[in-house]
């Protein structure tokens, strides 16, 4: 699955890694059945069942010579259905050895593991400089740190931490504010992990956020950004970054790509009565 569309004079891919499944238990912590259901159906949708569907879709943007692929999906350690990436970039007109620099938004498994080679162990992208915010590393680096994070965060923090350490020095650690290449600048959204950040893409009159984890459902990042979601780590500077990026992507007329939404993740935000409404393409 690959989908390629222009942002002013910049080329953007979105190249799928695949989906996944999310209990409801673990996104909607505190939520009874009958709160989710009253907001899935203002929104014409059906009841979740047990799980909540999630894409992965991987950005790849082409600007001022440089090839900048945004997250690297979670390679072939962490869900059956995700890894897919390595072999969907050369469908997508896309080899390895031209990506000129790898952002990670964030250190989860879905976003970084899929960096890894696993036939040589290093990275897959020799040639790229690769750049994730000092925060984020500082933090999934810190010794013990399974004994620091919930029991459900526990494999994935070893996982991470063993990936950051493998990478080494190859990994520029950077605040957010600064501009990559002009036009690209990394934004700071943090609260879903300490150091996340998210990609402001400007070309011509046109801006494009590569959002990450900032808003991940279709539905309940959007019509309830001030309800805890599960995977956020610091939950209420999360609720935080929902609301300021919602209110900026409705007042710059920004577009989106989301890196759980709907397949390829692309669309719209509109303001609703006292919430926010996700329009697709």
């Amino acid at each position: 699955l690959c989908r390629t569309f222009k942002v002013g004079s910049a080329e953007v891919t979105v190249v799928s890694d695949g989906d996944l499944t999310l209990p409801l238990s673990f996104v909607l912590p505190g939520r009874t059945p009958a709160e989710i259901e009253a907001v899935l159906q203002s929104q014409g949708k059906a009841a979740p069942g047990s799980g909540i569907a999630a894409e992965v879709n991987v950005v790849m943007i082409r600007l001022n010579k440089e090839v900048i692929l945004i997250d690297t999906g979670a390679g072939p350690d962490f869900i059956p259905t995700l890894g897919r990436l390595a072999d969907r970039l050369g469908p997508a007109g896309i080899t390895p050895d031209e990506v000129t620099r790898v952002v990670f938004t964030h250190a989860h498994p879905d976003h970084l593991w899929g960096v890894i080679d696993p036939l040589d162990g290093g990275s897959r992208y020799q040639n790229a400089r690769h750049v994730m915010s000092e925060a984020e590393v500082a933090y999934w680096t810190k010794p013990d740190i399974e004994s620091q994070v919930p029991e459900s965060f526990k494999l994935m923090a070893v996982g991470s931490g063993r990936r950051l350490k493998t990478l080494g020095d190859r990994i520029e650690r950077v605040k957010p504010g600064i501009e990559l290449t002009s036009g690209v600048q990394l934004v700071d959204t943090g609260g879903h992990t300490p150091g996340h950040m998210s990609v402001l893409l400007r070309s011509g009159s046109e801006q494009l956020l590569i959002g990450g984890d900032v808003l991940t459902n279709p539905v309940f990042s959007f019509q309830q950004p001030a309800w805890r979601w599960g995977p956020d780590m610091e939950p209420d500077r999360a609720i935080a970054a929902r609301q300021k990026t919602l209110q900026m992507l409705v007042a710059e007329k920004t577009q989106l790509v989301g890196y759980h939404l709907p397949w390829p993740g692309l669309g719209r935000v509109e303001a609703k009565d006292s919430a926010y409404r996700f329009v697709q393409g």
